[in-house]
């Protein structure tokens, strides 16, 4: 899926698009009917994207200090009758790092939404396409900012299903005993469960820090959204520490696994090693080239010799077997 383009007849130029909505929340380019509402959406990294950001009177200064703020940090006020912030997004597919995070700037009345992001977003843009195909119609600001945030949350789950599915198909081969060459699968699995549990919290602290002092302040609409939004991405967040219990408790069962294999093979070392040692140090003997060595002159001395060794070993055997079953 690639980004929409800029739209051409943008009174603003490349560095911005503009959406215009009529009341039944269509494309008032299409419908024709009156403009109810716009929303316009800056590239940040554009400086003339932000020349015009500043310089229009027409925002609150708060707004304008808000939307170009040069450090980013997830958070979501309210003021003057404009909810504003920033929203965590993944970046787009195509033009960065899906896996990553990207930030979305936004702020929204009763009749302006405005928002700018240095990255393509990827929950940005398939709301975008989404208003342009006719599959979402946002009849005000307030429902634009529900669509990009459950789109955000959607991407989210849509990760962790596949996650949760690589964790099974794991689980099923470690549980079948058929676990060599599991761990290189749950590793990266694991950083990535991870990365998008991180994401979550993200997601969840957004509305944790908003007080309840600022909560009776907002409109009823918008605390009704803000609650049914914060109970989304706690379950959420729910299913995400679930899975990284899974990972790890999957990780510390092949760890196990490995650890009973690693035992089991310095068992058999330590076996024959005490087997071969009698057998060793009496060919040792045996074998100086000095004088006085018993059987030397006898034609059944190699014989009598292999023999003894022979005996000493398995009775070494013996031993050692009984004391390693007996300590099992």
């Amino acid at each position: 899926m690639m980004p929409l383009d800029p739209d051409p007849a943008s009174p603003l130029g490349d560095f911005a698009v503009v959406h215009d909505f009529d009341a039944q929340g269509q494309l008032a380019g299409k419908s024709g009917d009156a403009v109810l509402w716009s929303w316009r959406n800056y590239t940040l990294v554009d400086a003339r994207a932000r020349r015009n950001l500043q310089s229009d009177e027409s925002l609150p200064a708060t707004i304008r200090d808000a939307l170009l703020s040069p450090g980013d940090q997830f958070q979501i006020s309210y003021d003057e009758g404009w909810m504003f912030g920033e929203l965590p997004d993944l970046q787009h597919e195509h033009y960065g790092d899906p896996r990553e995070l990207g930030y979305f700037r936004f702020a929204f009345n009763g009749t302006q939404f405005l928002s700018g992001r240095k990255h393509p977003l990827q929950a940005v843009d398939d709301t975008k396409r989404a208003i342009q195909t006719g599959k979402l119609k946002p009849a005000r600001p307030l429902e634009l900012f529900n669509a990009i945030f459950r789109r955000f949350l959607d991407l989210l789950r849509i990760e962790i299903t596949s996650l949760s599915a690589t964790l099974d198909s794991i689980e099923d081969r470690i549980v079948g005993e058929n676990w060599q060459g599991e761990r290189e699968r749950l590793v990266p699995v694991r950083r990535q469960i991870v990365v998008f549990h991180r994401y979550l919290s993200a997601a969840t602290a957004l509305f944790r820090d908003i007080d309840h002092a600022d909560r009776r302040s907002f409109p009823e609409d918008i605390d009704d959204l803000i609650e049914d939004l914060s109970r989304r991405a706690v379950t959420l967040h729910g299913e995400g520490e679930q899975l990284q219990r899974r990972a790890r408790l999957l990780q510390d069962e092949l760890l196990a696994k490995m650890t009973d294999r690693s035992n089991r093979l310095l068992y058999i070392l330590s076996v024959m090693t005490a087997v071969l040692l009698p057998t060793t140090v009496i060919s040792g003997l045996f074998g100086m080239n000095t004088g006085g060595l018993p059987f030397a002159e006898s034609s059944r001395g190699f014989a009598i010799v292999s023999f003894v060794a022979l005996a000493v070993s398995l009775f070494v055997f013996l031993a050692v077997r009984k004391i390693g079953g007996s300590g099992r």
